[in-house]
Formats: structure tokens, sequence, C-alpha cells
């Protein structure tokens, strides 16, 4: 059976560009009207054989390479636009480079032109033992004027297609008509050269795979071009080496596995032992096994939903650590934070209606401040309470929203959990329940990767360290020091609304000083929460340096404390508090003077930031001389009871 490939991707117009594949294909520089670029990949050894092949009524324009996908760019305006189809064909090796060309132009003709879609065409034959094709085709009809026609229309209210082209049946023609046609050419070479007595070509391809020919044989796995060349490297190395060839990258191993066992099932049959690819695969390896787990797992409609959703999201296979990873991105991530930030918003507007309306039951003159016009309250007040409702809508629409994918992506991550605990038994039939799930799947992840088992007592370390080229989490100082600049940033937000606030009063601009108001709000409710979790920070930190100084470190400010817990934890601390103290004052004064005149806005809130932590240092040692000065003139107690004691009566001299 000789070797038949044919495969198709979409080009996505969100993540890219149709020009740009279409001048890599071809081997020529083609001009992008989307971004202004000429997309150009370099020199090849062997340039492309290239073609374009069109229906009748296509305007003449589509021959021309650069236009055409320019063209296509143009009329696909979503952001998401599917821009092209590309199927990318082997071409039969027992061929001549002519009959190969003239095989895949008359397919091409049949198959593609001759519906009313355009292919661009590219031959690559860079090397001689893999011959293959790149076929773009356009994915909008044309009119039979010449104009691009529509892709889809409405009929019942539902948006159907207008060609067959996204059929999966019109893929499985395309596929058999494809070995057919090659097929045909070999039995033409075989019924020649019979004539002539020469040895004619036996080989045939099919489009089907090995279950449905009824052939007794494990698929291998085409590697990816980078796997391919990777191990073509690695195998180079090798024989330089004097060493034996050993597969390194995963699918790589599998494939020598699957020719392991292909090599084991022509043997049996060899002896005359008909055995069937089931029943060979009754004894499975260990590696078979821990594939069938994921392969035969039985899943209800809402975890293969669920699945689905995961694998959009991260656009690759899901496992353990694609699921948690989704899952984290949606618990903490971008739109964990916009639903936060709109709740957050929510708050700031009741609260600045709330205030507005109670100062306007006692002075109705001062909800100015707010952002109100005395003599027009109410009705403002009806607007804001309207704008208000409208907005907490559009909320829980978004957090239902939020809320139904969130839970969707925890029972995509429960699922995957199920399955890692089932892949961990079979490595590891008698451990016991000590080991965390996290511990399990890189163990599991191990045998994979490696095809060893990892020991058990070794499954913490490797899973830590695994964890922690995963997720670098940020240590406690960090935290604090990330809280206390975004406080720094907060106060200064709000002395910027306050004076914007002030001057849209100035203009009688009531809508921008109410919105100033807003923000305010806003950043208060943000900094009182954020104030509390670092106070609580700043008392670890108390706690730690009173401990290293053997003394009650009782500064308040919290750069100083991040400063000296830095000395600490660096082992450069003088073991001194206020020698500590004066020392890091002096080295953020000698930076600030240090620092450029700022110009650019973020240049000036950087150099603001350090005069604010310069201050603040030099606060804390003033803060840290007056507690010594409390302590050396505070009287003793002790001393104050023993002059009680003896009050009244006479010593002998």
């Amino acid at each position: 059976m000789a070797y038949f490939m044919f495969r198709t991707q979409i080009i996505n117009k969100a993540d890219r560009s149709a020009v740009a594949c279409a001048a890599y294909r071809s081997g020529e520089a083609l001009y992008s009207e989307r971004d202004g670029l000429t997309k150009k990949y370099g020199h090849r050894d062997v340039p492309p054989e290239t073609y374009i092949l069109a229906p009748k009524h296509a305007p003449e324009w589509v021959y021309n390479r650069e236009r055409l996908w320019n063209e296509v760019e143009k009329v696909e305006k979503q952001h998401n636009a599917q821009l092209a189809r590309e199927i990318i064909v082997a071409l039969p090796t027992q061929l001549t480079n002519e009959e190969q060309t003239q095989l895949l132009l008359d397919f091409c003709k049949e198959n593609f032109a001759d519906e009313g879609m355009v292919a661009d065409i590219a031959i690559h034959r860079d090397k001689k033992h893999n011959p293959h094709a790149h076929i773009m085709l356009t994915m909008r009809p044309f009119n039979e004027d010449g104009t691009w026609g529509k892709k889809r229309k409405k009929v019942n209210g539902k948006s159907v297609h207008l060609t067959n082209w996204n059929d999966k049946e019109t893929l499985l023609k395309w596929r058999k008509n494809f070995a057919d046609r090659i097929n045909e050419k070999f039995k033409e070479k075989d019924r020649i050269n019979e004539k002539f007595k020469e040895k004619g070509i036996n080989d045939r391809v099919s489009h089907e795979s090995y279950e449905k020919q009824g052939i007794d044989k494990v698929p291998q796995i085409r590697l990816s071009r980078e796997a391919y060349q990777y191990e073509q490297r690695m195998k180079r190395e090798a024989e330089k080496q004097g060493k034996p060839y050993e597969p390194v990258t995963y699918y790589g191993k599998l494939n020598q596995e699957i020719q392991r066992i292909n090599q084991e099932l022509k043997a049996l049959k060899q002896q005359e032992k008909v055995v069937s690819i089931s029943e060979y695969q009754e004894e499975k390896s260990l590696n078979e096994t821990i594939e069938s787990i994921r392969k035969n797992a039985s899943l209800n409609d809402v975890e293969k939903a669920s699945l689905l959703l995961v694998a959009k999201r991260a656009k690759s296979y899901v496992d353990f650590a694609v699921a948690r990873r989704v899952y984290h991105d949606l618990a903490e991530g971008n739109w964990k934070k916009k639903i936060d930030s709109q709740q957050l918003k929510l708050r700031a507007l009741k609260n600045v209606i709330n205030k507005a309306y109670h100062v306007y039951q006692q002075e109705p003159k001062q909800v100015i401040q707010y952002g109100f016009h005395p003599g027009k309250f109410n009705e403002q007040l009806r607007e804001k309470i309207a704008q208000l409702k409208e907005m907490e809508k559009s909320f829980e629409n978004e957090l239902t929203k939020y809320e139904a994918v969130l839970k969707k992506a925890e029972l995509a991550l429960e699922v995957q959990k199920r399955l890692t605990e089932e892949e961990f038994r079979v490595l590891y039939p008698h451990a016991g329940a000590d080991f965390r799930i996290e511990e399990k799947h890189h163990a599991v992840q191990y045998f994979k990767d490696t095809g060893g088992v990892l020991p058990e007592s070794e499954i913490p370390a490797y899973a830590a360290k695994k964890e922690q080229e995963i997720h670098r989490m940020p240590t406690f100082a960090e935290q604090t020091r990330n809280m206390y600049q975004s406080l720094f940033v907060l106060n200064r937000t709000i002395q910027k609304q306050s004076k914007e606030r002030m001057e849209a009063l100035k203009a009688r601009d009531f809508e921008q000083a109410f919105e100033a108001s807003r923000k305010i709000e806003q950043c208060m409710l943000r900094k009182e929460k954020m104030s509390k979790e670092l106070e609580e920070n700043k008392a670890v930190l108390q706690a730690i340096l009173s401990e290293h100084y053997g003394r009650d470190v009782s500064i308040t400010n919290t750069a100083a404390l991040l400063r000296l817990h830095e000395l600490v934890e660096r082992g450069e601390s003088s073991k001194d508090f206020e020698a500590d103290l004066r020392r890091i004052h002096v080295s953020e004064q000698q930076k600030l003077e240090r620092m450029p005149k700022p110009e650019t806005e973020a240049q000036i809130m950087e150099y603001q930031y350090r005069q604010h932590v310069a201050d603040g240092l030099l606060e804390a040692i003033e803060e840290a001389q007056r507690a010594n000065d409390r302590k050396k003139y505070e009287k003793d107690p002790t001393k104050k009871r023993q002059r009680r004691r003896y009050r009244g009566q006479e010593f002998e001299r």
C-alpha cells in the first residue's frame, strides 16, 4: 500500500493572513493591503511550481495572486472570517514530476474550479522523497457577472450555506476522488509497462482508515514539521557519536512503539496465527492501557460540551494541565477582573446617588459637589437611576454568562481529575492516598514524556519543581509591594479626579462632575478594601522584623518595612534597626538623585513614586527616633511601686 495524505485546514482572519500564506506557499513577494507590508519568506533551493485554476465566470484578476488574496481579505469583513481552505496532498513518488503535476491539475479542475472555487496551487519538491502540494481555495462563490456572491442565506429563520463546500460528505468525496485518480494512474502505468514487458507499479492507495480497509495494523501518528526536523537532527547526532538512535519526542516514541506492535502482528500472521487487532490489544502495554483510559472514557453530554468549550478556549487538546489553566484563567483572569470592576462601578454609582439624595434632603445646594444641579435634581436623579438599572441588567447578563462558562470549566477540570486518577492507579496500583492531584498529574505526565515510571518517593519533589516552572507565585513581599504601589496609584487617581471635578463644576459641566464623583467613589472603595489587606500584611512584616532585630518594630511605613525585609532576606542586615533604616534611606536618595529628569507621564509617575518611598523612609527614621525617646523618658512602673511602699518611712543613716 502506497503512502496517501490529504489534509485540510481553514485559514482564519483572526490570526492569519491569506496574503502571507499565499506568499509562503508560492515563494513570491506579495503586498498585503491589510497591514501595508510586503510578505516574503526567503529563498527556496527548488522554486515552487505554481498554478491558479478558476471557474469560467470568475473575473480576470483572480489569476493575479496578489490581487486575488487581497480581494478575499477585503470582502470578508468579520474579524474572524474564514478566508481560505487549504488542502495539503502528498504526490505519489512512483510517478514522474510531469505525471504528478498533470494528476493534480486534473483533480483540482474537476473538484474545485468546475465547482466554483479558485484554486491557488503550489507544488513543493524541496525534498525528493516528499513531493507535496498546497492548494488554497476561496470560500465564497462568484456570481455569474464575476462579482463576489454570498456564502449564506436565511431559510425559515436559519442561516444555511449556499454551497456544499463545508459538508463532511464533500470532504470525503474529495479524498476518495484523489485516491481514485492516483490508482487509475498506477493502473495505466501497469498496462503500459506490461505491454513493454517492464516492471509495473503494484502499489495502490486508499483514502480509508486501516480499520475500514480490514487491515490489522496500527496507524502511526504524523509528526509536526518541527518534531520531524528535531527527530532528524537527533538521528544525525546519534550517527556522529556512533550511538543507536532513539526517538526523543513523545509522538516519535509512540510511533516507535506502534512499529514494534505492527512487527509483532506481522510475525504472528507469518506463524499462521490469526490475531485481530482487538485480540492483540488485550495484552496491552502500560502505555496502551494509559491511552485507552481517555479513549474509552464514558462521558455524558454535559461533560462532553464542557470539554469542548475548554478545548476551544485553549485551542488545544485538553488534559488536566490545560483544564486547570483555563479554569484558573476564568476564575482569576481578565474576565473575572472585568466582572469585579463592573461590580465596583455599580457600587460606586449607587453610593454617589445615595449620598447626593441624602445631601439634597438636608442642604439642596450642596448636591452640586456630586454633579447635580440643585434646580434639576429630581430630573437628573431619575436619569441616573434609569442608567443604574440599565447597567445592572447588563451586568447580570454578563455575570450569568461568566458563571455558566466557569461552571463548565470547573466540570471539565473535574473530568480531567477523574481521568488523571485512573491513569495514576494504572502506574501506581499500590500507592497510598497521600498524593495530591497535581502530583499525580506530573507523575503520569513524566511517564508519557519519558516512558519511565517515577519512584513514589520522588513524586512530591518532582511535582513541586514542575509546578514552580508552570506558575511562579509572587512572594509575600512582592504581593505587599504590589498593593503598596496600587494604593499610591489610587491616591494619585483620586487627586486627579478631584481636580477634574472642581474644573467641571467651575465650567458648570454637571455630567463631567458626576462622572468624576463616581470615579472617586470607585477608587475609594478599592482603596478601602486594599488598605485592609495591606494592614494585615504589614502586621506580618512587623512580626518578622521584630523577631530578627530582637526589639519591637512598630514603624507603620510600608516602604520601610519592605526594604528592611529585603535586607533580612538577602542576609545583608546589620542587626541594628536604626542603622539599617538610615542605610536604605541613603540608598533610596541616591537612586532618586541619579534618575534623569522626568518628561513622559510614566517617568513622572515613577519619579513621584520614588520620592514618595524616600519620604516614607525618612518618616520611618523619625518615627523610630520618637519611639526611642518615649522609651528613654518612660518611668519604670516597678520603681513607682517601690516608692509607694516606703513613702513616709525613715531610714537609718
